[in-house]
């Protein structure tokens, strides 16, 4: 009897140890909740632009309380970021802090890709949230209260077309017809499709259909857009593309806001079916070196359309022809050439009366849209 009572009291007293160490384990882990945890600066709404030049330069000071917990322990802090209104679905952890430290700096090399997968516009002030992760040894997390914080980063990520307005790709994610990127431009080089009520939208994520944007998103933050790419009205309001069915290059300029589209009968280099501007009015002024040419894509038969910033007060050339390197001798027409052949010309262009009579524009520097209509005759920019 002896024996068995003395074998319950070790099972007791074994048992008993178990517990007091599960406790101990316990309390340590177990965060308080303490809504003392919080991002003390920056405050909710500040931003900041990014600057590809500097990417080392600061462009996130996070300072945040610590995070409580029921006994003193080691404490790792993350800083996420993720789009406004997903309650961090799909966070970005920026950094991890394992030190101890209630602070820390993000640069703008760090913070730019991840802005961008949070649904960051490229050179457009976009809000994303941000907050702290508390944890200890991965377990107990604590999070702060999310703020808002408005980024303008630069450059871009690959896009995506997607709907029946693109054969190749369809309204499905099988086979979405990426976008590349270059030096913030998105180019593509697929079939595009005028029939019935056939449209598409561009994607920043592949497989995401949250991730699209529209016409009006294009719209509203001020690109200038291709004349035969027009709102569908589908009730989702897509692109929906007005041109003669064929093979098409469109390209999604985020550096001066243009979306523009032309024919297209080459893979790479220089596209035959396409006119050239040339001249201090342009982008490239008057030069043939590397891409100072400015294309004029055709986008129906017999119309050209060009996408480029304008300079008031400056003169240009038409050429017809682009031979890869100083194409002066190739077919080029004047303002002169246009008015002997029945043209008629936008206000905004004039005479230059240079020496060459080449075309003066005299409306505002920004971005136009010039349409060179051979088959009416017509020549506009707006």
């Amino acid at each position: 009897m002896k024996n068995i009572l003395k074998s319950f009291v070790l099972l007791f007293a074994l048992t008993s140890l178990v517990s007091c160490e599960d406790e101990s384990d316990k309390l340590i882990l177990e965060a308080k909740n303490d809504p003392s945890f919080r991002i003390i600066t920056p405050a909710d709404g500040e931003g900041v632009v990014l600057v590809e030049a500097t990417p080392n330069n600061a462009a996130l000071t996070l300072n945040w309380a610590p995070a409580q917990y029921s006994v003193t322990t080691a404490v790792t802090y993350e800083v996420q970021i993720a789009k406004v209104n997903t309650d961090f679905a799909v966070p970005f952890t920026l950094s991890s802090i394992t030190n101890g430290a209630t602070n820390t700096v993000i640069t703008m090399g760090q913070l730019n890709t991840p802005a961008l997968l949070c649904g960051g516009v490229p050179f457009v002030s976009t809000p994303i949230e941000v907050r702290i992760k508390a944890s200890v040894a991965g377990t107990q997390e604590q999070y702060t209260s999310p703020i808002i914080f408005n980024v303008t980063a630069y450059g871009c990520l690959s896009q995506y077309l997607v709907g029946a307005g693109v054969p190749d790709a369809g309204w499905g994610w099988s086979t979405p017809v990426s976008m590349i990127c270059d030096n913030n431009i998105l180019t593509a080089r697929t079939t595009f499709a005028n029939s019935g009520n056939d449209s598409f939208r561009i994607f920043t994520e592949n497989g995401n259909w949250s991730s699209g944007r529209n016409y009006p998103f294009y719209a509203n933050n001020g690109y200038k857009i291709s004349s035969v790419l027009v709102n569908a009205n589908d009730g989702d309001q897509n692109f929906k593309f007005n041109g003669a069915t064929g093979v098409h290059k469109i390209i999604v300029n985020e550096v001066n806001k243009s979306i523009s589209i032309g024919r297209s009968s080459v893979v790479s280099g220089i596209e035959p079916l396409s006119h050239w501007l040339v001249g201090a009015a342009t982008p490239g002024g008057w030069s043939w070196a590397g891409n100072n040419e400015s294309e004029c894509r055709l986008i129906n038969t017999g119309v050209y359309e060009s996408i480029i910033q304008m300079n008031n007060g400056e003169t240009f050339r038409l050429w017809t022809a682009n031979n890869g390197g100083d194409s002066w001798g190739e077919e080029n027409r004047n303002y002169p050439w246009y008015v002997t052949n029945g043209y008629t010309i936008d206000s905004e262009l004039i005479n230059g009366l240079d020496g060459d009579s080449n075309f003066r524009y005299v409306g505002p520097t920004a971005v136009r849209r010039i349409i060179f209509d051979n088959v009416n005759k017509v020549i506009t920019v707006d």
